[in-house]
């Protein structure tokens, strides 16, 4: 009896830990190199986020996001050019800051990068 339940929390284990891996973004289209790149993965509105961010690099930066445990998820970014960590609007409530959004899905290969355009709406 021992030996049958030790063996099925090794099964348990084995599959929190599959899934709870990192995955790493990269952000291309990025301005400039003001502030920082925020990074948020969440499976859906009820799931606690996994947050991450980088310093802002013109161009492309890569983020890495720790123990996501969900096997599908949404990511969410923005560049935080100032600092305050809100992706700030102008009066008609559109960003000024860079964002964007994407389902994912985890590959079996746990190497895989997810790549992100930054979407700019409101160019200086």
């Amino acid at each position: 009896m021992k030996r049958l339940l030790f063996i099925a929390l090794e099964i348990i284990c084995y599959h929190v830990v599959t899934f709870a891996q990192e995955v790493k973004v990269e952000v291309r289209g990025i301005r400039s190199a003001k502030g920082a790149i925020m990074v948020m993965a969440q499976q859906d509105s009820e799931s606690k986020p996994v947050y991450a961010m980088a310093t802002a690099v013109k161009d492309t930066v890569t983020v890495v996001l720790k123990d996501v445990p969900w096997e599908k998820f949404l990511i969410s970014l923005f560049h935080d050019e100032n600092g305050n960590w809100e992706l700030d609007m102008n009066e008609q409530g559109i960003p000024v800051e860079g964002y964007a959004r994407e389902k994912c899905k985890k590959e079996a290969d746990a190497s895989a990068t997810v790549k992100m355009k930054m979407y700019y709406p409101v160019n200086d």
